[in-house]
C-alpha cells in the first residue's frame, strides 16, 4: 500500500514544485507527515452520558486518528510548510476534505504549547474554532517508553471559571495511543460540539501508565472565526419501510455540517441509537459526505426531531447538486424494544421476539443475564444505563468511573465471555422496589432499509 502512495507523492513533485515555499522545508514537511501517517490508527469512539439525548447518548466529541495517503494540493502544501507544528497532524487532515478546506482558507490556529512528565511531551498542537464548536488537535512524544505502553485514560475541556464543560472518559479500561510496537509518536483530535464558556481554558489529557494516571494540563487563547452558518432549508417527507420522516434542513458550519430529521410520532417502530449511521450525501461530482458513527442525538430527549452529524463539513465547498440516502436505519418494534424480568420468580416476562438475552439468574441480591449476538455485531452496543420498576421509579446503573450525581443507582458489571457473548450483571436496589424490572433497549441488532433518495437541492 505505502509503494502507491510513494509513487503518488512523486507524481505530485511537478506540482508542489510551483508552490513557492523553501524547497527543504516544504520536503521536510510533507515526508515528516507522511512516515506519521504510517503509524496511525482508527481509535473507537465511545460513549458517554449526555442530559439532553436519552439515558445514554453518544456526546460530540470524537477521538480519531486517520491512515491516510499523501496526495495533497498545492494550497495545503503551502500551509503545511509555512505553519509551525502543521506537520506533526497532517495525517489527521488528509483525508477530511472539510478540515483541508478550513486550514486553507486560514482558520487553523496554531498552539504548539506542550508540557512533559517523566519523558513523556504532550503538545497541543492548535484548533479550529468556530461559534459552536472547536476541533483540538495535539500530539504525544516519548523518549524512553513506546506510545503503545500508554492508555487514553480521559480528554477534557477545562475552564477557570466554570470547571470542565466537556469530558470524554473510558470508564473501565484505558486502550492503547497506538497498535504499533517502537512507536514515539502520536497524534489524535478531540471534537466538541458545543463550547459553552470561551474564557480561560485549559484541555487536559490523562495517560495512564500501568497503574499510574500522568495528568496533563495546558491553558489556552483561541480566536472564533468570525462566520456565519448556512442553513439549507428541505422540508421533504420520505417513508422508509413504512416508517415516515421529515428531511427538515441541513445546518453548515466550518467544522460541522447537521442534517435535521423529524420523526413521525405515530412511526410503529423505535429508532434506537445510532439510527441513521448510514445516511450519506452525495454532490454532482461524486463528493460523498457520511455521518459520524453514533452521533445522531435529539437535542430534546421527548422530541422527534433528530440531528445527524456528518464527518466532514462542506461549508467551503459550493456543490450545485445534493442527494441524500438513508441505507440502514437501526429500528425496532416499538413494543418490543425492552426486556421485563421477574426477579423473584428469576424470569424473562417479555423480550424481542428475536432475542439476545438468555440465562437470566438472581443470586444473592444480584441479577444477571447473557447477551449474545452475531460475529458481525459489536456485542458492547448492548447496553443498559438504567432500568425501572412496576412503580415506574427509576434506577441507574453504575459502572465504575466518576460516582453519578443521581442517588437511586446500583452497581453494575460487563463482563465479556467471548467475542459474541458477555454477561451483564446488576445489584437489585436496596430501596424497596416493585417486581417486574423493566430494561429499555436503546441498542439493539435490529434495522430497516429501502432504497430512498432525497434530492436536497
Amino acid at each position: 500500500m505505502f509503494e502507491e502512495e510513494e509513487k503518488k507523492l512523486e507524481q505530485r513533485k511537478k506540482t508542489i514544485d510551483k508552490v513557492e515555499v523553501p524547497m527543504d522545508k516544504l520536503h521536510f514537511a510533507v515526508r515528516n507527515g507522511f512516515e506519521k501517517a504510517k503509524k496511525e490508527r482508527i481509535l473507537k469512539r465511545k460513549k458517554i452520558i449526555k442530559r439532553s439525548t436519552w439515558s445514554f447518548v453518544v456526546a460530540a466529541i470524537l477521538l480519531i486518528s486517520f491512515i491516510t495517503s499523501i496526495n495533497v494540493s498545492p494550497a495545503f502544501a503551502n500551509k503545511v510548510a509555512s505553519i509551525p507544528g502543521l506537520d506533526r497532524i497532517v495525517a489527521l487532515i488528509q483525508q477530511d476534505k472539510g478540515l483541508v478546506a478550513a486550514i486553507e482558507n486560514d482558520f487553523y490556529q496554531p498552539i504548539n504549547k506542550s508540557q512533559e512528565k517523566n519523558g513523556i511531551t504532550v503538545t497541543l498542537d492548535g484548533v479550529i474554532a468556530d461559534k459552536k464548536g472547536m476541533i483540538i488537535f495535539y500530539s504525544v512524544k516519548t523518549e524512553e517508553v513506546d506510545v503503545n505502553s500508554l492508555g487514553l485514560k480521559y480528554l477534557a475541556l477545562w475552564s477557570k471559571n466554570y470547571g470542565e464543560g466537556e469530558r470524554w472518559e473510558f470508564i473501565k479500561s484505558a486502550p492503547p495511543l497506538t497498535p504499533n510496537q517502537d512507536s514515539h509518536f502520536n497524534s489524535g483530535t478531540m471534537h466538541i460540539e458545543k463550547v459553552t464558556h470561551k474564557k480561560d481554558l485549559s484541555w487536559k489529557i490523562g495517560l495512564q501508565i500501568g497503574e499510574k494516571i500522568e495528568n496533563f494540563k495546558i491553558p489556552f487563547t483561541y480566536k472564533t472565526m468570525d462566520v456565519e452558518s448556512k442553513d439549507i432549508i428541505v422540508n421533504k417527507e420520505v417513508t422508509v419501510y413504512g416508517q415516515h420522516f421529515k428531511v427538515m434542513d441541513l445546518i453548515v458550519d466550518p467544522i460541522r455540517t447537521v442534517v435535521r430529521i423529524e420523526e413521525d410520532p405515530s412511526n410503529t417502530k423505535k429508532l434506537l441509537a445510532c439510527p441513521f449511521d448510514e445516511l450519506e450525501l452525495v454532490d454532482e461530482l461524486g463528493r460523498k459526505w457520511s455521518t459520524l458513527p453514533c452521533n445522531a442525538y435529539k437535542p430534546l430527549e421527548k422530541g422527534n426531531v433528530w440531528e445527524v452529524p456528518l464527518k466532514e463539513s462542506f461549508y467551503f465547498y459550493d456543490p450545485k447538486k445534493l442527494t441524500l440516502t438513508f441505507g440502514k436505519i437501526a429500528a425496532m418494534e416499538k413494543d418490543e424494544a425492552h426486556i421485563l424480568i421477574d426477579t423473584n420468580a428469576k424470569v424473562f416476562l417479555e423480550q424481542p421476539s428475536k432475542s439476545i438475552f438468555s440465562n437470566l439468574q438472581v443470586v444473592d441480591n444480584r441479577g444477571s443475564f447473557i447477551v449474545q449476538v452475531e460475529k458481525d455485531y459489536d456485542m458492547n452496543m448492548v447496553y443498559f444505563n438504567k432500568f425501572k420498576d412496576a412503580n415506574e421509579k427509576e434506577f441507574y446503573l453504575y459502572y465504575g468511573g466518576r460516582i453519578p450525581l443521581v442517588s437511586n443507582y446500583v452497581k453494575g458489571s460487563m463482563i465479556n465471555i467471548s467475542e459474541v457473548e458477555k454477561k451483564i450483571e446488576f445489584d437489585l436496589p436496596i430501596k424497596s422496589f416493585t417486581n417486574p424490572l423493566r430494561f429499555d433497549l436503546d441498542f439493539y441488532p435490529s434495522w430497516i432499509e429501502e432504497d430512498v433518495l432525497v434530492e436536497i437541492k
